[in-house]
């Protein structure tokens, strides 16, 4: 029961959508380089990251997207995260292109700001409640008309592609999948999970390598 209610937790912990950006919203400053390694403070949920690394705009197997502005790529503040999580994205979508040669480049959206922190609605659309010490990221769905952009409804979406990351993102080890609810992608239980609002993106979350305690105090727990 207690694993059913943390999962159930960092499900809704994982909740996260698109929409329009909202005026004004702040661009953190850009730390300034790395210099030790990338470390994930406290949990997804409540949490800072130290010597964040960003993802690239974009490359040979991905591209990225703001999903408020709808728009590639997403600005650099908004794709941060531990290098574990870039080595892993890299890795998913590399092995992904190898694979299926034909296939469009996998999306990426939102991973966590430069520092982590809160990332709700001041930065656009309804926000993220996790995606906050960098070991979150958002993946568009692939489209069966191998368009570089989000698919706006589920029969765009490229099944066989979508299960095909999602199968890569278990074998890296992956913490948790969350996928959309009746889109029939699946895993174990425990870890491929349907929550709302993923009908265009599935949302990865990866164990914490350097994971320690929170800097500040956590408004809840997951239990």
């Amino acid at each position: 029961m207690c694993t059913r209610l943390v999962a159930a937790a960092a499900a809704a912990a994982a909740l996260a959508s698109s929409g329009v950006a909202a005026a004004g919203a702040p661009a953190p400053a850009l730390p300034p380089p790395a210099g030790g390694p990338s470390v994930a403070l406290g949990v997804p949920w409540c949490g800072h990251l130290r010597n964040g690394v960003p993802l690239a705009p974009q490359g040979a197997d991905f591209f990225t997207w703001d999903m408020p502005a709808h728009r590639s790529p997403n600005p650099q503040w908004r794709r941060y995260g531990t290098r574990r999580l870039i080595d892993v994205l890299h890795g998913v979508t590399s092995a992904h292109r190898r694979a299926h040669p034909g296939r469009a480049r996998v999306g990426i959206a939102d991973l966590s700001l430069p520092r982590g922190g809160a990332f709700g609605s001041d930065y656009g659309g309804l926000g993220h409640l996790s995606h906050q010490n960098g070991l979150d990221a958002d993946v568009l769905y692939p489209r069966r008309d191998r368009a570089e952009a989000p698919p706006s409804r589920p029969g765009q979406i490229d099944h066989a592609a979508a299960q095909d990351l999602v199968n890569r993102f278990l074998a890296a080890g992956a913490q948790y999948v969350f996928v959309g609810v009746g889109l029939g992608l699946h895993g174990r239980r425990d870890v491929v999970q349907a929550i709302p609002h993923h009908l265009d993106h599935m949302h990865v979350r990866i164990r914490g390598q350097h994971a320690v305690r929170s800097p500040r105090s956590c408004p809840w727990r997951p239990m």
